[in-house]
């Protein structure tokens, strides 16, 4: 005998039945009877040709919908199917609603989503890293796009030493995948591209789908440089920003993420390369000033040591010093002639900071040569007083054999400490002569001095005009001259200049 059911557990088993087994299903058909409730619910009818089926989106799922409907509009819902059991009702409870066409196209993008994912192409450890510093940067996009011109912009604005090529492409219709695959697959190796941009501005799916092809999928995959991907806004995805080895939110952000380091972090960077330079040139010089009086105290103790006697070796030991010193004037008009090459050379601002101090260790140094010069002729005038007389002349034949071989190993040595020690100045002056002043000025600046001294700042010779009742003398310092011109204050305040006679 069959069980008798009421009504209530009727429409519950139906409901359980129902919801059990129509759960996430998508439907297409036509927007009819539309309505919002105050509370901000929807509910409507989808309708095809032969049947109708209610719907109800609720406030919740509702804010998260943002395609826009209305009635009459064919359209794709996700949802699950429930009954209303107080009247029988069953309904369609929707979460999600796209556009009929968007619908299919989303259908057809999660299939080649997975397809690709599959593969391993998403993969992160196939893509590669986008270079620091890039020295081109190529560009496919629409020419007549307005992402195009976010992009120069931004390149321009962040990193004006870049070279930017473009490949002009269209990025939307039916010959757009085909362009954005061939303009991808024309890149090699030997194109000398640090970073390609793959770029377009925001739009539907469907203005999107040409960034959805597999071909342009597998054409970025196997792309020999780096490929960043910046397609739409935000919340758009496309297969390519998947692919690519990175994605960016929007054209801009491409282009920032193409350009990590700014022209500015990359001028804070070389200057304290500089600073860390001219440090590093300071020690090293100081390092090799404490070598050299080091050796030339061990030589005079050499020199003390094997003192021969004889108006022979005393002979030998004048001639030994008269070379020495010679050596050492040769050596000093090289320091002085390189001295004067590093002054016309040095940057400004190496100048501007460092001036003072180079000319502390020019002044050190050349006292400390001129010290030595002199403490070495007083010492070959007290050696020369204090020899004893001869006493057998069997004894200075003897002793002046030894003076001779003594006197070779110590032209040797002289010879090849003092070859070492001119290298050492000229490798530590040659590296100097890069930062000279006179080259910036060849390259096109100018230096201006008046008669209190140089002029660093615009506010310096303004407030020199106002203190002056009468034209300021100034000289213009260039690369090839000085430029005398007086300098007067005009009533709007701008200065007036003009060259002296």
């Amino acid at each position: 005998m069959s069980t008798i059911l009421s009504v209530t557990s009727l429409n519950a088993m139906a409901k359980q039945i129902l919801e059990a087994n129509l759960s996430g299903v998508m439907v297409q058909g036509e927007v009819r009877s539309l309505t919002r409730a105050a509370s901000g619910h929807m509910y409507f009818s989808l309708k095809d040709q032969q049947a109708e089926v209610r719907c109800a989106l609720f406030r919740g799922q509702a804010m998260r919908v943002k395609t826009a409907f209305a009635n009459g509009d064919a359209v794709v819902v996700r949802g699950s199917v429930s009954l209303y059991a107080p009247r029988g009702d069953y309904q369609l409870i929707v979460t999600g609603v796209e556009l009929a066409g968007d619908g299919q196209l989303a259908v057809l993008f999660e299939a080649l989503k997975k397809k690709l994912f599959a593969e391993g192409l998403f993969d992160a450890a196939r893509k590669r890293a986008i270079p620091t510093l890039s020295r081109r940067i190529l560009v496919i996009s629409s020419a007549a796009g307005a992402a195009l011109q976010d992009v120069l912009s931004t390149l321009t604005r962040r990193l004006p030493l870049v070279e930017i090529n473009l490949v002009p492409v269209a990025v939307q219709g039916e010959a757009a995948a085909a362009e954005l695959t061939a303009a991808v697959r024309g890149i090699t190796s030997d194109s000398e591209f640090d970073v390609v941009l793959l770029v377009r501005g925001g739009g539907s799916m469907s203005d999107l789908w040409a960034f959805n092809d597999e071909g342009l999928a597998r054409a970025i995959a196997a792309c020999p440089v780096p490929v960043i991907s910046g397609v739409g806004h935000e919340i758009d995805f496309t297969i390519s920003d998947f692919v690519a080895d990175a994605r960016a939110a929007t054209p801009t952000a491409a282009a920032e993420l193409a350009t990590p380091i700014t022209l500015g972090e990359l001028q804070a960077a070389l200057v304290l390369q500089q600073e860390q330079l001219s440090r590093l040139i300071e020690d090293r010089l100081n390092a090799a000033g404490q070598r050299l009086d080091s050796s030339l105290n061990r030589l005079r103790q050499q020199r003390q040591r094997w003192l021969p006697q004889g108006h022979h070796q005393m002979m030998l030991s004048l001639r030994l010093q008269r070379a020495i010193r010679a050596r050492w004037q040769d050596n000093l008009g090289q320091i002085r002639a390189l001295t004067h090459r590093l002054q016309q050379r040095s940057p400004v601002h190496w100048v501007r900071q460092n001036h003072s101090r180079l000319e502390q260790m020019r002044w050190r140094l050349q006292q400390a040569i001129d010290q030595r010069l002199a403490a070495q002729r007083q010492n070959n005038l007290r050696l020369a007083a204090g020899l004893r007389p001869l006493i057998v002349l069997r004894q200075i034949e003897l002793r002046q054999q030894n003076s001779q071989r003594i006197t070779a190993h110590l032209h040797a040595a002289a010879r090849q400490r003092l070859v070492r020690q001119q290298q050492r100045l000229e490798q530590a002056f040659g590296v100097l002569s890069a930062l000279s002043p006179q080259r910036v000025l060849e390259r096109g600046y100018s230096l201006v001095e008046a008669e209190s001294g140089l002029l660093w700042h615009a506010a310096a010779l303004q407030s020199a005009l106002a203190e002056s009742d009468r034209p300021l003398p100034l000289r213009l310092h260039f690369g090839d001259g000085v430029v005398p011109i007086e300098a007067r204050s005009a009533q709007s305040g701008s200065i007036e200049t003009g060259a002296t006679e």
